[in-house]
């Protein structure tokens, strides 16, 4: 899957990085950073594609969530969980839930909505999502850069088990993180 979104991204330009973002977003930011390191499309520029695709996508959702939360939530049964524990974070730390919801394993698409059902102030959703898309932007598409550096950098032999390593690591970390997650709610 990731070599057809590598053509598309090349082929299609900043315009692929922008609608790859509102859909497959850290994927495609993290392929438009490669992309860039290897000069095939710019830096700054994709930061901003991908950026605005994850603000314009979260702003679409936030008023799906608006209009049609009432109806989409309670219809939701296998994310209920993660649907009481946002709601009850919007109402301790609104401003830092709008910032950091694209972050949050689980709830990057249902999250805007889950804001948007709640009352949070469309203008307010709309500043915090923009600082908040655009720090996502930033580190995701850089993310891709300086991996993609790092990889290229190193023997062959050495990058492969390095690779091996750090996925394994992210695996554990995952695990481990979904572990805390679970005792936190109980």
């Amino acid at each position: 899957m990731s070599e057809a979104l590598s053509h598309w991204i090349i082929e299609y330009g900043y315009l692929a990085v922008f609608l790859g973002s509102m859909i497959e977003g850290e994927t495609v930011a993290f392929l438009s950073g490669i992309a860039a390191h290897n000069q095939l499309l710019s830096y700054p520029q994709v930061v901003i594609a991908a950026s605005l695709g994850g603000i314009v996508s979260d702003n679409v959702l936030f008023f799906i969530g608006r209009y049609f939360g009432a109806q989409i939530l309670p219809k939701l049964h296998n994310k209920k969980d993660k649907i009481v524990y946002a709601q009850e974070y919007i109402q301790k730390s609104e401003n830092w839930v709008v910032i950091g919801i694209r972050f949050a394993y689980g709830l990057r698409t249902i999250g805007p909505i889950i804001i948007g059902a709640s009352d949070v102030i469309p203008f307010k959703f709309f500043i915090l999502n923009i600082i908040g898309g655009a720090i996502w932007g930033a580190l995701i598409v850089s993310a891709g850069y300086f991996i993609s550096k790092l990889v290229l950098s190193l023997p062959t032999h050495f990058s492969i088990s390095m690779l091996i390593a750090v996925g394994i690591f992210l695996l554990l970390l995952i695990f481990w993180r979904k572990h805390l997650l679970q005792k936190m709610r109980k």
